[in-house]
């Protein structure tokens, strides 16, 4: 009689437990599919190139999982506090985010609540088996844009050099000017969409997976993910190349269209190949490695460690950090839903397109940029004109508006372009401006130089009343500026002067100086404090 009545308490103990797990998984779901949805991601998978693979490596991590299910059950017996402490982070993460309205904050917070739901579950045990998967799932979340400027625009000289050697490799008579392949009759621009970084992204998260899922030794597997990277610069770069080549000989049919786009696939499926090859020799170089076919497998290798069973967890403790997790990520899915985007005030100001003709000794004669460089600097509104002084020089103006910055789009250092002109940096400091009425603000002063020219370029970033000589200390200024004021607008402000012949560098920034005298009296009035 006793046996019966603990068989049917251990009975109804599995099964109240079977219908917690399922409906904790269910609740986990649907709260993370709601806040992928809410911060943007499910869109950029969808419509980004550079993130098109993020389905496809969830779905092959989710099936990795589900093969793997039994054996991870093992490691789901205990639970840590870490848990709760992330969670807590995510949900004041994802708060911080939607009330700056900086989408990447949102979703970098969804990454914590995945590393929350890790610890709640399994433990340090099931983290540190889910670990290369939890880093996988980060290379899919896009990067700040101050980073992918970066990153764009030195892969982009770096293909660039890369792909003038292979023409000249095959005979051909280049030269090579920033980011521009001059060819004689033929010129090509090396643009930002050529960068690598469709290919790298993928290309890094298949590696990323292919190391984990190898049975061989940790450095090989390693090398897999690492050797990603100067795969694809190099795969690239012959693919700019082969390009430039095709170009010279066909004509422009092979820079656009159906061909461009078909060339690309060839180059990644190359790159894919040259992995698998790299595997193969790897194996090969290591006696008793198994063959490449064996080496990889969907099931997981569990060390002893792994399966050691020393949880001294209680279930109740267990439930608790979960239900705190998950009461967190259930108080972000109310936080998304009752606060959606922000409203951010927009301030009235003299639009650009009225800026005056003349600033004191200074006149101006307004110009456009071209198409193509107008939709990368993606400004709201700009001026672009030369100032000519009455007693002689010139000044280029660029002031850049931008009425919200909270979807990306935001002013960005001439440091990262300047390059891809073929101009080079020669020195990059803080100088002090000084207005009309004494007043005075930092500035970053560049002299960049190309051939025997000589040019000064002053910019600063201005947020509301303040202003920033570094595109970071602006970023980082965002969030306050956000939340404290409502509002997101910004504008780069931008000077150049070149250094003419006869005279002095000191004589340019003289002259820069002056112009800026001018400038900062009425700058307030087309970008508003």
């Amino acid at each position: 009689m006793i046996s019966q009545t603990e068989d049917i308490i251990i009975n109804k103990a599995n099964m109240f437990n079977n219908i917690y797990n399922q409906t904790l998984i269910v609740l986990m779901l649907t709260g993370f599919c709601w806040l992928l949805y809410q911060s943007g991601l499910l869109l950029i998978w969808l419509t980004d190139e550079e993130y098109g693979h993020g389905f496809m490596v969830i779905g092959l991590l989710a099936y990795i999982l589900y093969r793997n299910r039994e054996s991870l059950k093992l490691l789901c017996k205990s639970s840590h506090w870490v848990g709760s402490i992330i969670s807590f982070v995510a949900l004041l993460l994802f708060i911080l985010g939607d009330m700056s309205g900086i989408v990447i904050i949102r979703m970098y917070s969804i990454w914590f609540f995945v590393i929350a739901a890790v610890f709640a579950i399994g433990g340090w045990r099931l983290f540190r088996k889910l670990f290369i998967p939890v880093l996988i799932v980060f290379l899919l979340i896009p990067l700040p844009n101050l980073v992918s400027s970066l990153l764009t625009a030195e892969l982009q000289l770096i293909s660039s050099n890369i792909g003038v050697w292979v023409i000249r490799l095959f005979g051909g008579v280049v030269f090579l000017e920033g980011n521009v392949i001059d060819m004689g009759g033929v010129k090509l621009l090396v643009a930002e969409a050529c960068a690598g970084l469709r290919y790298l992204f993928p290309l890094m998260s298949i590696g990323a997976i292919a190391g984990y899922l190898m049975h061989a030794p940790l450095w090989m597997r390693w090398t897999l993910f690492i050797v990603t990277i100067p795969i694809t610069i190099l795969m690239n770069s012959f693919r700019i190349g082969v390009t430039g080549l095709l170009t010279e000989i066909y004509g422009s049919s092979h820079t656009e269209g159906f061909l461009h786009f078909f060339e690309g696939w060839i180059v990644f499926v190359a790159s894919l190949s040259i992995l698998l090859i790299l595997a193969w020799v790897m194996l090969k170089s290591v006696p008793g490695s198994p063959s490449l076919d064996k080496a990889f497998s969907f099931e997981l290798v569990f060390s002893n460690n792994d399966k050691a069973d020393n949880d001294k967890t209680q279930l109740w403790q267990h439930r608790y950090v979960t239900n705190i997790m998950l009461l967190s990520l259930l108080a972000t899915v109310v936080v998304s839903i009752l606060s959606t985007d922000r409203n951010i005030k927009i301030i009235s100001n003299t639009s650009l397109s009225q800026f005056p003709e003349q600033l004191g000794e200074w006149r101006a004669t307004e110009s456009r940029l071209l198409p193509s460089i107008e939709a990368v600097a993606g400004a709201s509104e700009y001026y672009y004109g030369d100032f000519f002084s009455s007693t002689g020089g010139k000044v280029n103006l660029y002031i850049a508006y931008y009425h919200d910055q909270k979807k990306g789009v935001a002013p960005h250092s001439p440091t990262v372009c300047i390059p891809g002109d073929g101009w080079v940096i020669k020195s990059d400091e803080k100088l002090q401006l000084q207005s009309k009425n004494n007043t005075t603000i930092d500035v970053s002063r560049l002299l960049i130089s190309k051939g025997n020219k000589k040019i000064i370029t002053y910019y600063w970033l201005k947020q509301g009343s303040k202003v920033f000589y570094q595109q970071l200390m602006a970023r980082l200024d965002l969030v306050r500026y956000v939340i404290q004021e409502n509002r997101s607008d910004a504008a780069l402000i931008r000077m150049v002067s070149e250094v003419e012949s006869d005279e002095d560098i000191k004589d340019t920034d003289l002259r820069m100086q002056r112009m800026a005298k001018e400038l900062l009296s009425v700058v307030s009035d087309y970008i508003p404090d």
